[in-house]
């Protein structure tokens, strides 16, 4: 081996050169083809990259409109008013739907969180995040307000 800054020969386990005191630093060196293999393997972690990016991307979460839905639903049944000549809006049947739709929303709400907990897990990823809980919100207050309403119509 040899120093690279004076020339002299120098030990191979040499940590500084015995002519100058230059630092000997050693240098792995590459063939042309291990070079372009390494720029393959580059390019290729670059690709596989960009695919699982796409692939996040396209992830869907086939609970979160169900579970939004069935919220506005039955929200929208138990809060807003019914003509009184229809007589529905106190009836006990009409209380029960509105609590069975909550109950939905709330089944819902618990599968999308689910869903997302496991894309978080394998992708670090989550599908609308701020929905899911808005749902969540909403169907648990809708529950609760539906079996309060039950509870007490007598």
């Amino acid at each position: 081996m040899y120093c690279r800054k004076c020339g002299a020969k120098i030990n191979d386990s040499a940590k500084f050169c015995d002519s100058c005191g230059a630092e000997v630093k050693l240098i792995k060196q590459r063939s042309d083809a291990q070079k372009y293999e390494d720029r393959k393997k580059a390019e290729k972690t670059k690709e596989t990259k960009k695919k699982t990016d796409k692939a996040v991307e396209d992830l869907k979460n086939p609970y979160v409109i169900p579970a939004i839905g069935t919220a506005i639903l039955a929200f929208g049944l138990a809060i807003f008013p019914w003509p009184v000549s229809w007589g529905v809006g106190t009836s006990l049947w009409m209380r029960i739907i509105i609590l069975l739709v909550a109950l939905l929303s709330d089944y819902h709400c618990t599968k999308s969180k689910q869903v997302n907990n496991l894309y978080n897990i394998q992708y670090h990823y989550r599908v609308l995040p701020q929905v899911v809980t808005t749902a969540t919100v909403l169907a648990t207050m809708t529950t609760v307000v539906a079996l309060f309403a039950l509870i007490t119509m007598y």
